[in-house]
């Protein structure tokens, strides 16, 4: 269930698979430490979130299940006014970009792991986290569409969520920024990107320990011009610029790493994970539904 690395798995001292079920003593600790997550406090969190979701017009018609609400609670450290501007905030973008959280398509989502735009590692960090993994270059906008890629990225980070260990840990994103120009810098557009920023950084209970981009292209620099401004100091902290694969290996441990970012993983696909996330149980609940009456 896990791979040994003595070299670099001083954290958990173990390196787990992406799909972890039980959550390791460690990482409990280090949410009641860092999160304040307790069972108190879980108890205590949900019960004034409903409250505020009940009084609010936007929220009342909308039923949450208790693990989705907890995903807010625990990324805004019980801050119960914070968590639920952000779960408004999702609501309100759900409500505005109908399209990215309807017409899911396993066959179409799926054509981003196929063709390697992006995919969630089978492997976390030694500190627990999540890594989300994609290649500029392998997008071709004509295999998948935008509206799937952006149906897909909603995917990943809201199913990826589910897991408590990404719940606690957060995620690491790895970027390979290569691009043709002429097939990409037309999506490279002010509303698109913020769509982007405003959806995984405003909306999404995500917590990006660490943005890694790799490969300096045309597309990079524009997108780059763009989203700069929004972000907070916090995140422009966290993200790393690479001129090659072998400047990750500083930050993460070759054998949980693709090859074709300089790692020792090769052979692994996630198709098994995406086909439980498109399951119509799961995307009936994606982000709340409307209250039975």
């Amino acid at each position: 269930m896990f791979i040994r690395d003595p070299a670099t798995a001083r954290i958990g001292e173990e390196i787990l698979p992406f799909e972890c079920g039980n959550v390791p003593e460690y990482f409990r600790k280090k949410a009641e430490a860092e999160l304040h997550d307790s069972p108190d406090k879980r108890a205590q969190g949900l019960r004034q979130l409903k409250e505020l979701i009940k009084k609010d017009k936007h929220t009342k018609h909308l039923e949450f299940e208790d693990d989705f609400l907890l995903q807010y609670l625990i990324s805004k450290k019980y801050n119960i006014a914070k968590a639920f501007s952000f779960l408004k905030a999702l609501v309100h973008l759900k409500k505005k970009h109908p399209e990215i959280f309807s017409g899911f398509s396993y066959e179409e989502i799926s054509c981003s792991m196929s063709e390697n735009v992006l995919t969630v590692l089978p492997w976390r960090c030694q500190d627990g986290c999540a890594i989300l993994a994609a290649h500029l270059d392998n997008w071709d906008p004509e295999k998948l569409r935008i509206d799937d890629l952006k149906r897909s990225i909603a995917i990943y980070l809201l199913q990826s969520l589910q897991e408590p260990m990404t719940q606690i840990n957060g995620f690491k994103v790895i970027i390979d920024a290569k691009s043709n120009p002429m097939k990409h810098l037309r999506y490279i557009t002010p509303s698109n990107l913020y769509l982007l920023y405003h959806g995984t950084q405003e909306c999404v209970p995500a917590r990006y320990k660490d943005i890694h981009l790799v490969n300096e292209s045309l597309t990079l620099k524009a997108a780059w011009f763009l989203v700069k401004p929004f972000l907070s100091d916090k995140i422009k902290k966290r993200v790393h610029f690479h001129s090659s694969n072998e400047d990750l290996l500083k930050f993460f441990p070759k054998s949980i790493l693709p090859t074709e970012f300089g790692g020792e993983l090769q052979n692994y696909d996630m198709y098994d994970w995406l086909r439980k996330a498109t399951e119509p149980a799961k995307l009936e609940v994606l982000g709340g539904r409307p209250r039975q009456s």
